[in-house]
């Protein structure tokens, strides 16, 4: 990666009146108005932009970050400058939270989605999030989450082909945001194609041919900015009956 990580420069202080966007926040939810007011006072903004990092890997820990729209890609490189992406944070979601448990070095690099805008919190201002045992309840099984997703995200790549990596990705995407109708489950296209080769740990070339070829199946029809599933069953099969040799 060549962009630059995130400095204080990069962020602006945060609108006022974030308040009742804040408390529709499944994490932030019936928590105390003055805590939600901490953040409102002490947050800074930063907007996305076309492949700018948060932070880097084995940066301090010294803030954490609450996505509000678009999505945070958790990354690793390898040797040879390959890029593999191991999980996302998305709105509502926390990047970095292990800050608010045990700070100590980060595990993997943050890079923001070109419309990703996010609040940030620096330690100075920790200690009214960490006294609030709720909240602090939730950050731990958010993290517990990621741990989980990080784990299948493991087995994935190290147990399966590419064909029953990207049917595994699209039954989680399903479950996480698919809308069922009459011709299948149709998923919005949050992520190109380069994006989503790095989440599955495949070339783009591969992951191209593999998606025409289940378009000329009949199991997926691409549009734009969706697409759609139209055999859930048969991504299932192909999801259990794929492991690397």
């Amino acid at each position: 990666m060549h962009s630059q990580t995130y400095s204080q420069t990069d962020s602006t202080p945060a609108p006022r009146h974030l308040n009742a966007a804040l408390r529709s926040l499944p994490l932030l939810q019936d928590l105390p108005t003055e805590l939600l007011r901490h953040i409102e006072q002490h947050a800074t903004v930063v907007q996305g932009r076309q492949r700018q990092l948060l932070f880097l890997r084995d940066d301090p820990e010294t803030f954490i970050g609450l996505v509000l729209q678009g999505n945070v890609y958790h990354t690793l490189q390898e040797p040879d400058g390959h890029e593999v992406i191991i999980d996302r944070s998305g709105p509502g979601e926390l990047v970095g939270e292990s800050a608010l448990l045990q700070p100590e070095r980060r595990s993997c690099n943050a890079q923001l989605s070109r419309n990703c805008q996010l609040l940030l919190l620096h330690q100075l201002h920790f200690p009214p999030l960490q006294g609030n045992g709720v909240l602090m309840t939730r950050v731990q099984r958010q993290l517990c989450n990621r741990l989980q997703r990080i784990s299948s995200f493991v087995e994935t790549v190290c147990l399966y082909r590419l064909e029953a990596r990207l049917a595994r990705h699209l039954l989680s995407e399903m479950a996480r945001s698919g809308c069922s109708g009459p011709d299948g489950v149709e998923l919005p296209l949050t992520a190109n194609q380069s994006i989503l080769a790095a989440m599955l740990n495949a070339s783009r070339p591969r992951l191209n041919a593999q998606l025409k070829q289940w378009q000329r199946a009949g199991l997926i029809q691409l549009s734009r900015h969706a697409l759609r599933i139209t055999d859930p069953g048969r991504l299932r099969q192909i999801a259990q009956q794929s492991a690397v040799k």
